[in-house]
């Protein structure tokens, strides 16, 4: 049986109290593909970096990469950040502090007065995956569009870091894009969960499906049953 690797945040990861089948389970199970799920809630194309040396791309057929919405969302200048993989007590406790930090600096409006950027700036995001899929040339990676927020301010960042990673697949002959951003928005009382930002059942189905459709497209080919 073939492998795959999913990196990804939030909507790769799945919600623990609100188990429900997540895209890259559909679209392993239909095309029957070993899954090594990577999704890390909050995480940022930063930890895929770390993911990557742990998990190598290059030891799998197919790896899915789904970040964008945290890298996108804004913090004032100069605000530090811990990663979430590979964790430690002291990183936990760190996080904390930075939590209690920020919510400081909410409340003086600092991002007002040193102005905002965002977490994972768009050039690094870009060189962070770019890093990843040139390391496994023998490996179809489908880069995955991040979903639409309810939060709409935000989405105009979201859609600039989507459009950052189908030029990526364009540029690279091993990558293909995955883009169900639209079939969400459409569907947006059915695909997204009340937060906002999590995606339910169906939109993990709508998800699952612009990433097989994109598979298609690609130089992959699933195992042919035995007869």
């Amino acid at each position: 049986m073939k492998r795959a690797v999913a990196y990804g945040d939030c909507n790769t990861e799945g919600l623990k109290d609100t188990p429900v089948k997540l895209w890259p389970e559909i679209v392993c199970d239909t095309l029957s593909l070993q899954l090594k799920n990577c999704g890390h809630t909050m995480s940022t194309t930063r930890e895929l970096l770390f993911y990557n040396e742990d998990y190598p791309a290059s030891n799998y057929s197919v790896a899915f990469i789904q970040y964008g919405l945290v890298d996108s969302w804004l913090t004032f200048k100069g605000a530090p950040y811990v990663l979430y993989y590979p964790d430690s007590l002291r990183r936990k406790i760190a996080r904390k502090m930075v939590k209690k930090f920020k919510k400081w600096a909410r409340k003086w409006q600092i991002q007002d007065r040193f102005g905002a950027v965002e977490q994972v700036p768009l050039p690094e995001y870009v060189r962070n995956i770019q890093k990843v899929v040139s390391s496994a040339p023998d490996t179809v990676f489908v880069l995955v569009a991040t979903s639409p927020n309810l939060d709409e301010p935000r989405n105009p960042r979201i859609k600039q870091y989507n459009d950052a990673l189908r030029q990526i697949a364009e540029d690279r002959s091993n990558a293909v894009y995955a883009d169900a951003y639209e079939d969400l928005w459409s569907a947006r009382c059915r695909a997204l969960m009340d937060d906002g930002t999590h995606l339910s059942a169906f939109g993990h189905e709508l998800v699952a499906a612009r990433v097989m459709a994109g598979l298609k497209q690609s130089s992959f080919r699933p195992d042919t049953p035995q007869p």
